[in-house]
């Protein structure tokens, strides 16, 4: 072999790393999707509305909508839910990668805390624009608890793949 194919090519333990970093995140991405909208899901259908929220959202993001009324059609539900997932497992893909990162350089680890702490902030500056997008439509704190949920999900799922990783965080933060 010459030595451009030599650079692409990657060894099997490699491949393997980085399939495993894949499927931990899609898993993780879509555990805490599916946990924002089993959380919708409940809090419309206790309302007597179901699907209300997926289609509010669609609404306001596709057709640029801030009625509280809006009729859930198959359009808005799917299309909203197909931005949803995607946009969950492109959350938890490049967590999962940062985690990658982190099983060989410790010091990641507080680059992950740096940003999930800024995620955090960014997500409730989020939370009070589509507050005051959509008026009294869709309730900040019904908005914001069905993400903590969910974050606290992908939390989970990342102690789960990444437990013995995550105990190591204090010494990451501490610079050692």
């Amino acid at each position: 072999m010459n030595e451009a194919t030599m650079r692409y090519r990657t060894s099997p333990r490699v491949a393997r790393r980085r399939t495993h970093a894949l499927r931990k995140g899609i898993t993780v991405g879509l555990i805490g999707a599916a946990i924002v909208m089993l959380w919708f899901f409940i809090v419309d259908l206790t309302a007597g509305e179901p699907l209300r929220t997926p289609a509010l959202l669609g609404a306001a993001l596709f057709d640029g909508a801030r009625s509280e009324v809006v009729a859930p059609t198959a359009r808005l539900v799917v299309g909203y839910t197909a931005v949803h997932l995607a946009g969950f497992v492109a959350l938890g893909l490049g967590v999962a990668g940062l985690f990658a990162l982190a099983e060989r350089e410790k010091r990641v680890l507080a680059l992950i805390f740096m940003l999930g702490c800024c995620l955090a902030v960014v997500f409730l500056a989020m939370v009070y624009l589509l507050a005051q997008w959509l008026g009294q439509a869709v309730t900040p704190a019904i908005f914001l608890a069905g993400h903590i949920l969910g974050a606290a999900a992908m939390v989970g799922g990342l102690v789960y793949f990444h437990g013995r990783l995550l105990r190591r965080m204090p010494e990451a933060l501490d610079g050692e």
